[in-house]
């Protein structure tokens, strides 16, 4: 994988989950690279919006439009009041969407897979 390609593996992971839920984001954190070990690099940002719906179906939608997407999916904490939505690509891309508080802020964070820098 190259730099470019985990960059818009990136771009297309945050657009799955903005397009399931429909609201508008801000960006927390731009598109950034960030350092997996001395010779290889990741992609990362982080978003955050207000609900458009509730808790429950806000993350069945975007685990639907993950799933979709070739996401492997599940929920870490489901039976807490702080569940979050993970999601895994094949080649090691990573996700994690989550809304703490029902009626509260949401949010999403996204990885891409390591690349060897240079790429």
């Amino acid at each position: 994988m190259t730099s470019d390609e985990a960059r818009e593996q990136l771009l297309t992971a945050v657009d799955v989950v903005k397009g399931a839920t429909g609201q508008d984001w801000d960006v927390d954190v731009e598109p950034t690279l960030l350092g997996c070990s001395r010779t290889h690099s990741q992609w990362t940002t982080s978003w955050s919006g207000s609900p458009t719906m509730d808790r429950d179906s806000s993350y069945t939608s975007v685990r639907e439009a993950l799933e979709e997407a070739g996401f492997a999916t599940n929920i870490n904490g489901a039976d807490t009041t702080t569940p979050v939505l993970s999601a895994q690509a094949a080649d090691g891309f990573g996700l994690d969407y989550s809304q703490p508080i029902e009626g509260g802020p949401v949010g999403f964070s996204v990885s891409s897979d390591c690349f060897p820098e240079g790429e």
